[in-house]
């Protein structure tokens, strides 16, 4: 009896320790839901316009950070980038004059969509989308974006108007 009970826990410790080792493999290579299914999920909680998306590291967990403005509030939401569960959800009044795509600022000018911004992103990096949003700068609207390369982080910006890459930036991981 007693081996029969050492077995067992021995199973369940090693089975344990399988199941912790591949949710850290599935975290260590990038195996997360991608920012169009946390953009999903984010929306699913709060119905709004999404302001950014960024990937960040809490606690030593993959997390979407997805800002959404409503009804002149911000809501911060924190999504598992392994699950798409909602960890968190930030509110405040929107005290800030931040570019949005429904304001009356920016919905006067003939801007480009999220989706024409990462196409043409995608012509000059190969890699995945971690970060995007809509901002004005120097009085332009411009999509600034941050992928992840088998090289290292590419970061760039597009303007959102024209459609000119205003700024491109490769960094490499030997550096």
């Amino acid at each position: 009896m007693k081996k029969l009970m050492t077995i067992s826990l021995a199973a369940v410790v090693i089975l344990g320790g399988a199941v912790a080792i591949n949710h850290s493999y599935a975290q260590e290579n990038n195996e997360t839901i991608g920012i169009d299914k946390a953009k999903e999920a984010a929306l699913k909680k709060v119905d709004g316009v999404i302001e950014s998306v960024e990937l960040e590291n809490q606690n030593g967990q993959p997390v979407y950070e997805v800002e959404i403005d409503k009804d002149q509030k911000d809501y911060e939401l924190y999504i598992d980038a392994t699950t798409a569960k909602i960890n968190r959800v930030d509110e405040k009044v929107d005290d800030d004059n931040d570019a949005d795509v429904n304001s009356k600022n920016v919905s006067n000018k003939a801007i480009i969509t999220e989706k024409e911004a990462i196409e043409i992103a995608k012509t000059k990096i190969d890699g995945e989308l971690h970060e995007n949003e809509l901002d004005e700068d120097d009085g332009r609207y411009v999509y600034d974006m941050e992928f992840k390369t088998s090289l290292g982080e590419a970061e760039i910006t597009i303007d959102a108007e024209t459609k000119e890459i205003l700024e491109l930036e490769l960094d490499d991981q030997d550096d």
